[in-house]
């Protein structure tokens, strides 16, 4: 037997629902739900650093190291994991809880061309 979920409201909403108003659907305030940043992750580990100046040229994403340093640590933390490095570019590039704001054009394109230098050429 599966447990019947339920989600508290005020008495003022059980009312509303009960008298026949749709329940609000708040949005939720997702800054204050985000994790702390860390004060080391707001600037590029050495790690970040080397891995940075080993891609090619074209491949390089600059402004998103300097613009989101925390993104471009992860970014070097996974390059050795092929399927972690391609999940999370996927999951950066593309909106799958809706509503998000995304990234300025310049650093998508530069999230556009690091997905397609690891990509193996097709035959």
């Amino acid at each position: 037997m599966e447990p019947i979920s339920f989600e508290f409201v005020s008495v003022e909403e059980a009312k509303q629902i009960l008298d026949g108003a749709p329940p609000a659907q708040a949005e939720p305030d997702w800054p204050s739900l985000r994790r702390p940043v860390p004060p080391d992750t707001m600037s590029l580990t050495p790690t970040a650093i080397r891995w940075l100046a080993a891609l090619p040229p074209e491949a390089r994403p600059l402004e998103l190291c300097r613009r989101f340093p925390r993104i471009g640590n992860q970014l070097a933390a996974l390059w050795s994991h092929p399927d972690g490095i391609l999940a999370y570019l996927e999951d950066l590039l593309i909106d799958k809880r809706g509503g998000r704001q995304g990234f300025p054009d310049g650093i998508a394109l530069e999230l556009s061309r690091l997905q397609e230098h690891l990509r193996p050429p097709q035959s």
